[in-house]
């Protein structure tokens, strides 16, 4: 027989840290900026945890789903605090679709045992 073990979302959190190191600090020349090239975005991006592509960071600027500013017409410009906002708000998503597969996984057991 199969062991069922429930574990709330704070200590799924805890574990899911231990398992999956982030890491949260920044250059120290970044702390002092209020913007970064895309390159410099990216590496922003990354070291707060969402990790994504050069190319995919390209794309969300194409389809605007990511907020830059454009300086001379070209260049591709993230400000930090927006860059901030939206990190947040897509780790955010991350534990909602967590706790909904952590569900999933519940459900399906209980199934199981009843059947």
């Amino acid at each position: 027989m199969q062991s069922l073990i429930l574990v709330n979302k704070n200590d799924l959190r805890e574990l899911l840290k231990e398992m999956i190191p982030v890491t949260n600090v920044a250059d120290p020349i970044d702390e002092q900026k209020d913007y970064f090239s895309l390159d410099e975005g990216l590496s922003y991006i990354n070291e707060r945890g969402l990790t994504i592509s050069k190319s995919t960071l390209y794309k969300k600027t194409a389809d605007r789903e990511i907020p830059f500013q454009r300086w001379g017409g070209k260049k591709i410009v993230f400000l930090r605090d927006e860059l901030d906002q939206w990190i947040s708000k897509q780790l955010s998503g991350k534990e909602d679709k967590v706790s909904e597969i952590t569900k999933s996984v519940a459900d399906s057991a209980r199934r199981k045992e009843r059947g």
